[in-house]
């Protein structure tokens, strides 16, 4: 009983540190966006990405800003492509 209220304690503890967590990740996002808006398109932005299926393997990859952009465009349309012509259910 007392081992189930402390892991209970613990648990509420740990839900303002998650929505903590969270702020400053709007605040790396505006600072995106500043730069961006400053003409930075050629500045190479290195991302690691983790290989599903392995626990210690991860690939690195390095494009410009302006690619990246257009890769999330280019992922976006993919799933709204996807999205929007999947069979629907009568």
């Amino acid at each position: 009983m007392m081992k189930a209220l402390i892991v209970g304690i613990a648990a509420l503890t740990l839900v303002p540190v998650s929505a903590v967590a969270m702020e400053p990740a709007a605040s790396d996002s505006a600072q995106k966006d500043d730069a961006s808006k400053d003409g930075d398109q050629n500045r190479v932005i290195c991302k690691r990405e983790k290989i599903i299926g392995s626990r210690l393997g991860s690939k690195k990859t390095c494009a410009t800003e302006a690619e990246w952009a257009q890769m999330r465009a280019e992922q976006r349309q993919a799933t709204e492509r996807v999205q929007a012509n999947r069979p629907r259910q009568n």
